[in-house]
């Protein structure tokens, strides 16, 4: 029998143009309109989003914080700033938005996330980016936001580069299903039926829609995009961990990221080849996968993006070592042989 499960989900989401209008009626809605609000996000465009954010709403004090890369002493620092407000919003991209939720965690305070581009699944999730996380050396973070605001007009205007990482992402979850379900049959691990469901779903769903989903002018295969990205975090949520969306294809990519400057390859167009990669491995039809790579505008080969033949067989050689509690079709590790066989087969490199 299954212990308690307790699931955090958000609790609201709203989608559309002009969206970033709307942040006062969903702070009202969960009882914040008028709280002292702190507003994060990045140095660059992202800042001019946070600053339509702050003038649509009315009394309480604000603090806005452009935030980089940030060391440990950095996070504290931002965290006192934050300390006496009531609610956190982020407006930004993947790091803006993980950064909200460490300061949420630490702070025990709610956050409303306003993505400023789909380029990743972890909008809705509970939690962040592993390289994050290891840079900061603190306890896992687990804080899924309250509300999401998704401006399809603003998430369209991004980068389409960005775009295609966000597909890049989601069809990671043709695999990372596979590896969960392996580790359950052979390790015994706790799986949820219904979180891999949703995640396979969101690749399903961007699978029938890959020739078009990128074009960032069609603001419906934006938010087709956008809610499957949402999706995804929600599966990790009723998961209780990342693992219905994070296998073997990111561990790959992680070793990379680790390696390598991350103004080259972005993460969503490192998980596509991986993927690739690792539907090689388990004995699926890789090929289908890296035709819609190929329609989806993403970069064809790792070379594509700045990873050289020699980082990529350490990876897959290596990527099992950085968590050696998730079982993946890596097992205890590929060999030079079989590393080199992949790459050659899928012709990635």
């Amino acid at each position: 029998m299954k212990g308690l499960e307790i699931f955090e989900v958000s609790r609201y989401i709203v989608f559309g143009p002009n969206a970033v209008e709307r942040v006062g009626l969903v702070l009202e809605k969960l009882g914040y309109l008028g709280a002292n609000v702190g507003v994060l996000s990045g140095k660059g465009e992202t800042a001019a989003i946070a600053d339509r954010v702050i003038s649509s709403l009315d009394r309480g004090d604000r603090v806005s914080i452009k935030i980089g890369e940030l060391a440990r002493d950095g996070v504290e620092a931002v965290a006192r700033e934050l300390a006496g407000t009531s609610v956190i919003i982020a407006v930004g991209g993947g790091r803006v938005i993980d950064y909200g939720k460490v300061f949420a965690h630490l702070l025990n305070k709610p956050l409303i996330v306003v993505p400023t581009s789909a380029s990743h699944d972890g909008i809705a999730s509970p939690y962040i980016a592993y390289t994050l996380q290891a840079s900061l050396g603190i306890d896992k973070i687990s804080t899924a936001p309250i509300a999401i605001i998704a401006d399809t007009g603003v998430i369209g205007s991004a980068p389409p580069r960005l775009l295609r990482a966000g597909i890049g992402d989601v069809l990671a979850k043709a695999v990372s299903v596979k590896d969960w379900e392996l580790a359950y049959r052979l390790k015994g691990e706790p799986y949820s039926e219904y979180a891999a469901k949703l995640a396979s779903s969101s690749f399903e769903i961007v699978s029938r829609h890959i020739r078009s989903l990128h074009q960032p002018s069609d603001e419906g295969r934006v938010r087709v995009l956008v809610k499957a990205l949402i999706s995804c975090g929600v599966a990790m949520s009723i998961a209780g961990t990342s693992r219905p969306c994070s296998g073997s294809e990111h561990l790959i990519t992680h070793f990379i990221e680790l390696h390598i400057d991350g103004r080259k390859a972005l993460h969503g167009e490192l998980v596509a080849l991986s993927t690739v990669l690792v539907a090689y491995f388990h004995g699926m039809r890789w090929r289908r996968i890296l035709r819609m790579v190929e329609l989806a505008g993403l970069p064809r080969t790792f070379r594509d993006i700045g990873v050289d033949r020699d980082l990529a067989i350490d990876a897959i050689i290596n990527a099992h070592k950085l968590r050696p509690d998730r079982y993946t079709i890596l097992g205890e590790g590929i060999s030079r042989k079989a590393a080199e066989q992949a790459l050659e087969v899928t012709e990635l490199i």
